[in-house]
């Protein structure tokens, strides 16, 4: 499956109806992209909700309903786990969420949407897309 995993800072976006992020997404739409996130993303998401009041998890409930929620695997965690090791070894490691949000789209053929370039764009074979920057594609 090819699709695209939708990062939590787009996903927050599209939640307080941020026009950038809402046209980011209609375009990727168009384009006939399947859209997903991951179920780390949703625990994100879940995390700031809960947080904040009965409405927001309503709303994040609603978006949830919207998209395909891809789970951690052990295929996934494996590879996590492998792309730690090797930035470690470089002195860069990433923070854990983030390296699982990548490990699921690699190993399902996604790219990941995210204004965070900088740290998931370490990850071997990850493709990324720039949401805050028009959607450039930059590969890991």
């Amino acid at each position: 499956m090819a699709c695209i995993v939708l990062d939590s800072d787009l996903l927050i976006a599209l939640l307080r109806g941020m026009e950038r992020a809402v046209a980011f997404v209609e375009t990727l739409e168009r384009e006939g992209e399947e859209l997903a996130t991951t179920v780390v993303n949703l625990y994100e998401l879940y995390r700031g909700a809960l947080r904040r009041g009965r409405r927001h998890v309503e709303a994040v409930r609603e978006l949830e309903l919207l998209l395909e929620v891809l789970p951690l695997d052990a295929g996934a965690a494996r590879l996590a786990a492998e792309e730690q090791a090797r930035l470690e070894a470089e002195g860069r490691p990433l923070e854990v969420r983030d390296l699982l949000i990548a490990a699921i789209a690699v190993s399902r053929g996604c790219r990941v949407a995210t204004c965070n370039v900088r740290h998931f764009g370490r990850v071997r074979g990850l493709g990324v897309l720039d949401w805050c920057r028009g959607g450039s594609l930059g590969e890991g």
